[in-house]
Formats: structure tokens, C-alpha cells, sequence
């Protein structure tokens, strides 16, 4: 695939992102109490609002993670 060097940036911010999030998601189901959940659901949400962001600025993108 030929792109720019904006959506190849893009495409590996994405995918640290997304490697991010589910990181996240694995850390919160480990904590028995609720204290640490409520900063990793505050940090999962400011990921997924950037995933959101970069898939809004760069749509072709969806296609290509995951």
C-alpha cells in the first residue's frame, strides 16, 4: 500500500493505541477494589477518544487496524 507519511504515522500511533487500550483493559480486570479502576477508566477513555480522533481525521484507517 502507498501512503503518506501522515497516515503511516498515523496507522502506528493507531495501533500502539489500540495495544494500549487493551493493556488498560487487561489492568482493570486484575484490580479486586474500585480506587485503581476509576484512573484506568479515566485513561481507557482518553485512549479511545484518541482512536476516535484518529479514525475521524484518517477514515480510510478503519479498514486497515484490527
Amino acid at each position: 500500500m502507498n501512503e503518506d507519511p501522515e497516515t503511516a504515522q498515523a496507522l502506528m500511533f493507531l495501533t500502539e493505541l489500540e495495544y494500549h487500550a487493551e493493556r488498560l483493559v487487561r489492568r482493570r480486570n486484575q484490580w479486586p477494589d474500585d480506587k485503581p479502576n476509576q484512573a484506568i477508566e479515566a485513561e481507557l477513555a482518553q485512549v479511545h477518544q484518541q482512536i476516535h480522533n484518529i479514525h475521524q481525521r484518517f477514515p480510510g484507517l478503519q479498514q486497515i487496524s484490527r
